[in-house]
């Protein structure tokens, strides 16, 4: 099934995708205008699909602050896990809530007629939710592509029914050698790589990728990594850097420094050159051409939260969807004080009223944080990587200390004041002009 989009430049204005793939990729005003029907008058309002010979083409408003729909959605379909991870952001656990099956399948529904290009089913363990593959079908069923982040510990017979899906993208913790995986996820390694393996051995049209949380145990270990990544025929490995907000307090220790973190992606390049193997991470700069693109996003200004995707959770104490921008933010604690928490929680609405999710998503108030691109950094403003798109710029969620905001005062001028001001800790401009005897490697403030 292929489906054209008409966006806002700044997002890639001409882009189709295949279903069946999950890729997007650019196509000329030519193109576009040759997949319209003869007889359609195109609108600049609102969203509108208009079904043509060979694909479905999405027009409508194009604003620049974000893409008219988002391309690809978090969908945390439980709570439930079965690990208990110390570097958890969503604090997941035995015993929590699913979503419940009849809402998932109105917002497959909902978010497919919208234009969704993917769904990333996660959790929790998503493959814990008594009702996965009903929901996975469901939005498969409806032309958006799917991919599952998983723990990749699960029962035999879900294995044997994952092998059975055609163009899966079936994305696996692995968080170093068996030994450093093992310290965080205890006695798993084998059990995950025996599972990856089956998979791949099974069904070859799956793609699988590693994610591997980076920490000061696993730095050393990318080349391991990417023997790990090539045996199981992997797609590619994404490294992510360990954020502070975390289960445990103490993990926070297990952080990389700026310099340390240069240092990985020097070692991810030269992995890449001598086994083949691909990578994504959080910063490009001068390696951009090394580093493998985001299948859906296209990044320019600002990474894609808020912008090209969002969070769709569940609160089971209250029964209503939570959209948030990112995972990693206070969006998704509930313990965290509502007025800290406010500024990252885009908004919530009733299970059983899916257009409020598409009420939120068009509300630029509800994602300053995210959209509002005078928050970055200061120096990010004149720094060519930033304005040539080689890295999208300071994270408004790396850097922040959350218990020096204050919340009885204005909470987002506190964190406007202090994104802007804040360098990025992993800023690569900062480590290549930083001074040898200067300790390149602190964390920001």
């Amino acid at each position: 099934m292929l489906r054209i989009h008409r966006e806002h430049p700044d997002h890639g204005q001409y882009t189709q995708v295949d279903s069946a793939s999950g890729r997007l990729g650019d196509i000329t005003e030519s193109d576009y205008l040759a997949a319209l029907p003869k007889d359609c008058t195109e609108s600049t309002k609102g969203i509108q699909a208009i079904t043509g010979d060979e694909a479905t083409i999405f027009t409508g408003e194009t604003p620049a602050t974000h893409t008219r729909f988002p391309r690809r959605i978090y969908f945390q379909i439980t709570r439930n896990c079965n690990l208990a991870c110390d570097y958890c952001f969503i604090k997941a656990g035995a015993g929590l809530a699913h979503v419940p099956v009849s809402a998932a399948m109105e917002m497959a529904r909902f978010l497919a007629r919208h234009g969704l290009i993917e769904v990333r089913l996660t959790g929790g363990e998503p493959t814990t939710h008594p009702h996965f593959f009903d929901i996975l079908h469901q939005f498969r069923d409806e032309g958006v592509y799917v991919s599952v982040a998983t723990n990749g510990l699960m029962s035999r017979r879900t294995l044997e029914r994952i092998a059975e899906i055609d163009h899966l993208w079936v994305i696996c913790s692995i968080d170093g050698d068996r030994d450093t995986h093992n310290r965080y996820r205890p006695g798993t390694f084998d059990k995950v790589v025996a599972n990856l393996r089956y998979l791949k051995q099974s069904n070859s049209s799956i793609r699988i990728r590693l994610t591997t949380v980076l920490t000061r145990h696993n730095k050393g270990q990318m080349f391991e990594l990417a023997g790990i990544c090539k045996s199981l025929d992997a797609e590619s490995i994404t490294v992510i850097p360990l954020r502070p907000q975390v289960r445990s307090a103490g993990m926070v220790g297990d952080m990389v420094t700026a310099a340390e973190f240069k240092t990985v992606i020097e070692d991810l390049v030269a992995a890449k050159h001598r086994l083949g193997i691909q990578f994504t991470t959080t910063i490009e700069t001068e390696h951009a051409g090394d580093v493998l693109p985001d299948p859906v996003f296209r990044k320019r200004w600002a990474c894609a939260a808020g912008r090209e995707g969002a969070n769709l959770d569940y609160d089971a104490a209250t029964g209503r969807f939570l959209v948030y921008g990112c995972a990693y933010s206070p969006a998704v604690d509930s313990t965290v004080p509502d007025k800290i928490r406010a500024p990252f929680l885009a908004g919530e609405f009733a299970l059983d009223n899916p257009v409020g999710f598409l009420d939120i998503w068009r509300d630029d108030a509800a994602w300053t944080i995210f959209r509002d691109l005078s928050l970055k950094w200061d120096a990010c403003h004149d720094c060519n990587w930033y304005l040539s798109h080689r890295c999208v710029g300071s994270c408004p969620i790396q850097n922040l200390d959350y218990s020096k905001i204050n919340a009885e005062d204005n909470v987002l001028a506190q964190l406007r004041h202090r994104i802007s001001r804040t360098s990025e800790w992993y800023c690569y401009r900062a480590i290549m002009s930083a001074d040898r005897s200067n300790p390149v490697g602190s964390r920001g403030g």
